[in-house]
């Protein structure tokens, strides 16, 4: 298709751009290994590294990187590159640092979306580069466009989700992911439940993930009790944490422990229930559906199954 686009309708830098984009997620040699060694966190955004990159491809290449390790990758390098991200789109130094890098971050998740569309991209690349000149105009017209709500820059705004999932339930991002959405769209306190137990790897990615972005996240964990002779759901949320280590420390403490394998006992009970609700309708419901609706349903693959629902615990 780019042999039918003008090529002075876009600047060499969009090509550029869109270029990176492609190899980032190709997982292409080249300029790759370059620009992950300028994403390394002990290198200052205004220090030698300016010298081998602009601002604008740095941030793009963090933003691309990030969103191709939020499905893959270990959390150790989401999150590192989402503090190499973080540093890099506030290091300017306009009036709107902080709305300028949630409108960068969303061109940047649209760009990756619009795979297929070498037009689109773009469009999309030369608004990311409008975008990163900071000015007021451009970012508002963004934000518009995006739906996003302008946010103070002294990002102290009242704005919260008391009940998220991240993919370890019944959500479709990991923790890291999920907190970068969250600081796109201007939220400053979150509540991440999940049922019946958590894991400490887990706790470790979201905490660590919510301190670069500077939101305040609080965990809760949905347990099921009997009340009156009904099962209520009930959610622990344990507070007065102030860093990542005294949660994880807490986690550690035997009580706790005992607590959490409790929870997974659990887990796993529904994981068989729900396993033996797809052996029957195997076995019984789906000729139920043929013979009453003249339905020719298939018989349904468990290990499909699992594969679709992800890794999570979202069978519980």
């Amino acid at each position: 298709m780019s042999s039918i686009i003008p090529r002075f309708y876009f600047d060499p830098e969009d090509y550029r751009l869109l270029r990176i984009v492609s190899e980032v997620l190709g997982q292409e040699r080249g300029t790759i290994k370059e620009a992950r060694t300028l994403l390394r966190p002990s290198l200052h955004p205004h220090g030698i590294k300016t010298l081998a990159s602009s601002s604008n491809l740095r941030i793009a290449f963090a933003v691309i990187n990030l969103l191709n390790l939020l499905e893959t990758g270990q959390a150790k390098e989401r999150l590192q590159v989402l503090r190499s991200l973080h540093d890099e789109v506030l290091s300017s130094s306009g009036s709107m640092r902080r709305n300028t890098a949630r409108v960068l971050i969303q061109i940047m998740k649209t760009l990756v979306r619009s795979q297929g569309s070498e037009l689109e991209q773009l469009k999309l690349a030369h608004d990311f580069r409008v975008a990163a000149s900071g000015k007021p105009r451009n970012i508002l017209k963004q934000l518009r466009k995006y739906h996003l709500i302008e946010m103070p820059e002294e990002w102290n705004q009242l704005s919260f989700d008391d009940r998220v999932h991240d993919a370890n339930t019944k959500g479709r991002k990991s923790p890291t992911h999920l907190i970068m959405d969250a600081w796109i769209k201007g939220i400053r306190r979150l509540t991440v439940v999940y049922y019946h137990y958590v894991d400490a790897g887990v706790v470790e990615e979201l905490l660590s993930a919510a301190a670069i972005m500077d939101i305040e996240v609080h965990i809760g964990v949905e347990v099921t009790a009997l009340r009156r002779g009904r099962f209520v759901q009930i959610i622990w949320e344990p507070k007065g944490f102030e860093q990542c280590e005294e949660y994880l420390k807490f986690l550690s403490q035997a009580p706790v422990q005992e607590f959490m394998a409790e929870g997974r006992k659990v887990a796993l009970h529904h994981n068989k229930y729900v396993y033996s609700l797809l052996e029957l309708f195997n076995k019984k419901h789906r000729f139920t559906l043929r013979d009453k609706f003249d339905l020719d349903v298939p018989c349904l693959d468990q290990v499909k199954f699992i594969d679709f629902i992800g890794a999570g615990s979202a069978l519980y």
